[in-house]
């Protein structure tokens, strides 16, 4: 009898996006997204909070690769406390945890009860958000 090997999970890595990768253009599912977003960058400035090292965004890519595989995601919101200083006439299009700064803090996720939609935990592609 031949037994099953022990899953030992995903394949990790953290590269730079190719300057040619089209990232998602998914629309905003709920309108209330952007006021949130908003909101919680607003208590981290009212409360002083916000330095110029750190990265805030919202519906903004973050990058990894999975298995060889890009996967892109881009959370309702999320702080990176420090990240590398990125050149004044670049925009930034997305952000690599460990390769351009601190590994990302916190995310924020504002779901929307679509069956099988944003409440998904699919571990394969399309990944589902966790």
């Amino acid at each position: 009898m031949v037994q099953a090997q022990p899953r030992t999970g995903p394949t990790i890595t953290w590269e730079q996006l190719p300057d040619d990768f089209q990232l998602p253009d998914d629309p905003v599912e709920n309108i209330q997204q952007p006021l949130l977003a908003a909101a919680l960058t607003d208590a981290l400035g009212a409360a002083q909070r916000i330095r110029p090292e750190m990265l805030i965004g919202s519906n903004f890519g973050l990058v990894v690769r999975m298995d060889g595989e890009i996967v892109v995601k881009a959370p309702d919101w999320f702080h990176v406390p420090r990240v590398n200083p990125y050149p004044p006439e670049l925009v930034r299009r997305s952000y690599t945890p460990h390769l351009e700064g601190d590994p990302v803090a916190v995310v924020m996720e504002f779901l929307s009860a679509a069956d099988n939609g944003e409440l998904s935990i699919r571990t394969t592609q399309p990944y589902g958000k966790l």
